[in-house]
């Protein structure tokens, strides 16, 4: 049953559109931390998720759920931006959900497997994750409910999904068709699959559709004319066990607060 007794107006809540876990636009000298913007949302009197996250959300997304009362087999879709690893790796926590994939994104995935091209970024058992769930491919565009719209825009990965929501405020969900403030200000692709002239496109689409922007990897935002403004605050803390230095040392501990910064 879905229940609707939820606190609004607070950070991280655009409309309808809830952020259960904030993008994280941070690597080390590793690689990706991965960490992605995961989205609930009411649809058709189910509840619904935009992106999953990967094994490390899962205990945070599992706990930001209960704190809203939701148990995972009430989530009735899902809502894969794209089909990267930071995106999809906990679609088997949503064993009742229908999950909503774009055509080309999954004949882009084939192509991976088939070794056709190369993206590491798509996990070798991506069709494991979804045997045994209704899968709902969709082509260029799909209306889901009156509002509330998918968009294919190419780009990071041919088959990239952004979210378009009216609900009293224009909202998109873009996943990493805008992974970030950095690429939306200086429309300089930060990934193999992006050019500076489709991301550049990607960009402008969106913004004469949307007041306000959620990327893949970054807090929610507004395009300004010679800036950003962000909406919400960020915590980004990182600790390490690097023997003999302090056990669970902090090693990054950063705050910033939301508010306009302009263009560099």
């Amino acid at each position: 049953m879905m229940r609707t007794n939820r606190k609004s107006g607070s950070p991280g809540e655009l409309g309808k559109l809830k952020i259960l876990l904030p993008g994280i636009p941070s690597r080390s000298s590793r690689g990706w931390f991965g960490y992605c913007t995961v989205i609930l949302f009411p649809l058709a009197n189910r509840w619904a998720l935009f992106d999953t996250g990967h094994y490390s959300d899962r205990a945070l997304l599992l706990e930001s759920l209960q704190k809203r009362q939701i148990d995972p087999a009430e989530i009735g879709a899902v809502v894969l931006s794209h089909l990267h690893f930071d995106h999809v790796l906990n679609v088997s926590m949503f064993k009742n959900a229908t999950l909503i994939v774009s055509k080309a994104e999954l004949d882009y995935a084939q192509m991976v497997s088939d070794g056709k091209i190369t993206d590491p970024s798509i996990p070798d058992f991506w069709p494991v994750l979804f045997e045994g769930q209704d899968v709902q491919a969709v082509d260029d565009a799909v209306e889901l409910e009156p509002g509330l719209k998918l968009v294919n825009l190419p780009g990071h990965t041919p088959g990239c999904l952004a979210m378009f929501c009216d609900d009293g405020i224009s909202v998109a969900a873009c996943g990493d068709v805008i992974k970030n403030g950095w690429e939306a200000l200086t429309a300089e692709a930060g990934s193999p699959g992006s050019t500076s002239d489709n991301l550049q496109e990607n960009i402008k689409f969106i913004a004469d559709r949307a007041r306000v922007i959620i990327p893949g990897h970054d807090r929610p935002f507004i395009l300004r004319q010679n800036g950003i403004e962000y909406l919400t605050d960020v915590t980004w803390q990182v600790q390490g066990n690097f023997y003999p230095r302090s056990r669970d040392e902090i090693l990054l501990n950063l705050e910033m607060k939301g508010g306009y910064c302009p263009k560099p």
